[in-house]
């Protein structure tokens, strides 16, 4: 279970698959970092990412930073994110999520960064704290 594991890494390394349900049992983690996982051949996503947002990503009450950006990730933005009090980044740039910024990301007191470009999100900013 890593339980007690407090950084994940696994960063460039072609990996076709979805984000593990799993991942929110690791409850020591502080830094997550999936990102550049795809493999564009000729228009292609050939590998990389492929998943919604898995809403036990909110389980992770100690994150700190999370880096998904360049994989295949759709759907919307989970408002479990929002009980990440500690996450000071986020980092979802180029996947192909969709729709607006929670309101519960507002919650996270200690945000200094988010990016979402080359992303499909609309709709109304908000004031972090």
């Amino acid at each position: 279970r890593l339980e007690m594991l407090e950084e994940l890494d696994i960063s460039f390394n072609w990996l076709s698959s979805t984000i593990p349900a799993e991942y929110g049992n690791m409850i020591s983690l502080t830094s997550l970092s999936l990102h550049s996982n795809y493999n564009d051949k000729n228009g292609y996503f050939t590998w990389g990412i492929k998943s919604k947002l898995p809403t036990e990503l909110g389980k992770l009450k100690n994150l700190q930073h999370i880096n998904l950006s360049d994989n295949y990730l759709t759907g919307t933005l989970i408002t479990e994110i929002g009980q990440l009090y500690l996450l000071q980044t986020m980092n979802l740039q180029n996947n192909f999520l969709q729709g607006s910024i929670p309101k519960e990301y507002s919650n996270c007191v200690s945000m200094k960064e988010i990016l979402l470009q080359e992303n499909n999100i609309d709709g109304e900013s908000f004031g972090m704290p």
